[in-house]
């Protein structure tokens, strides 16, 4: 598929490059935080409470920001959001340059505001991707949405902690300086796509109950976000098996990064595979794939602790998990009715997001309690089950799934 409908799409390409940088912005202080608290508390457990503040608005307003996005102002709410954010990191700049007194209860509410941020602006994006682009180029649209997160990873990971060494205030500078672009860029959107968000939307009265519903009625839907969380809390275990066994081989500390940073990488290539494949592949298709995929995938890691072997595993485990989003968003924003679309994704979202805190509480104790060699097996076992039980559910689903499949 052409992407040239996208270079020409002036809303689309500030959409993009607006959110890009304030992501990059974001994962740059998403290392800074507990680094921060670290040096001024000493307790790696007032680090992890930084994690939780940063996570928890992902519980909590992911239904909520639902609501928001399936209402008719997404660029308005996108724009608010951007002076929320900036407003947050500006005082935690100031607060660290100045060495104000509780500065790791400021830290706290300030990462606790650019976590609902994040939430409430991942979901208005999709809104207005939606809004601006036309239904032939919303699979590459899909595509550059999914690069997002892979680039601002590499990009943000790296540049965070490397600017964070020069001055601890520093990452929060940058940070307000990409807040600052994207605001800019969403503010040069024109204002008929706000317009036509008015006119084309209903105004009533919006139900958080009406995602849950669509989602629930829906089989595929259904079978897929139960696999999805399911898949997300074996994820989590093998991404600290990874990092305890390389922590405990010896191995310099830049190799888990490094190892860990692979996703990125292949997120990259996979995003840049998905509107080729999604143009061909049925997402039912591509999805039980990518289950099979990752099964493959975990094997060499259930085998070795090579770092080359982790890493070339884990870049494939990030490109498949690009490839497979992309898939099951263009899947949803086909069969889900417009007006609840993005409330039933603030639901499937909640529970991945779900199965992503409970599978890195549940690691810990997994690997504590029988040790790194069984985990292993464990997290393979359970990979290769879950595909094998969507393979059974769509067994007789197969001749509906090449018809789906464009020519």
């Amino acid at each position: 598929m052409s992407n040239s409908g996208l270079h020409a799409n002036r809303n689309f390409l500030l959409l993009w490059s607006g959110n890009a940088t304030s992501l990059v912005g974001f994962h740059g202080v998403r290392i800074a935080y507990p680094l921060l608290v670290l040096a001024v508390t000493g307790s790696p457990a007032a680090a992890g409470w930084i994690g939780f503040a940063l996570s928890l608005p992902g519980l909590i307003f992911q239904l909520p920001a639902g609501v928001v996005a399936d209402g008719p102002h997404r660029v308005r709410t996108l724009i608010r959001c951007q002076y929320l954010g900036l407003a947050a990191t500006g005082v935690v700049a100031i607060a660290v340059a100045a060495q104000l007194p509780s500065l790791w209860l400021i830290l706290m509410a300030a990462a606790f505001i650019e976590g609902s941020v994040f939430v409430f602006g991942g979901l208005c994006e999709l809104g207005v991707i939606r809004d601006v682009v036309a239904p032939e180029h919303r699979p590459a649209a899909f595509s550059f949405l999914e690069a997002e997160q892979p680039i601002a990873i590499l990009i943000g990971r790296a540049t965070g902690a490397a600017i964070y060494g020069a001055a601890r205030w520093l990452p929060f500078v940058a940070n307000a300086v990409s807040y600052l672009y994207c605001l800019v860029t969403l503010l040069l959107i024109r204002s008929n796509v706000v317009d036509a968000q008015a006119s084309t939307q209903a105004t009533g009265r919006r139900d958080v109950s009406d995602g849950v519903r669509v989602v629930w009625a829906e089989p595929f839907l259904r079978m897929s976000t139960m696999i999805s969380g399911l898949s997300n809390i074996v994820i989590q275990v093998v991404l600290l098996l990874i990092l305890v066994e390389l922590d405990g081989s010896g191995y310099p500390t830049w190799t888990v990064g490094a190892v860990l940073g692979a996703a990125g990488v292949g997120g990259l290539f996979g995003a840049a595979a998905a509107s080729w494949l999604t143009a061909r592949v049925s997402p039912r298709l591509v999805y039980r794939g990518a289950l099979w995929a990752w099964t493959a995938l975990l094997a060499p890691i259930a085998l070795s602790d090579n770092p080359f072997v982790l890493a070339a595993c884990w870049c494939g485990v990030g490109g498949v998990g690009v490839v497979t989003n992309v898939a099951m968003t263009i899947y949803r924003v086909e069969v889900i009715p417009e007006q609840t679309l993005l409330r039933a994704i603030a639901t499937m979202t909640l529970v991945c997001d779900g199965a992503v805190a409970l599978g890195a509480l549940g690691a810990g104790y997994l690997l504590a309690t029988v040790g790194t060699v069984p985990t292993r097996w464990i997290v393979l076992g359970a990979m290769c089950a879950l595909a094998v039980y969507a393979s059974t559910r769509a067994a007789t689903a197969v001749e509906d799934d090449l018809a789906d499949a464009p020519s």
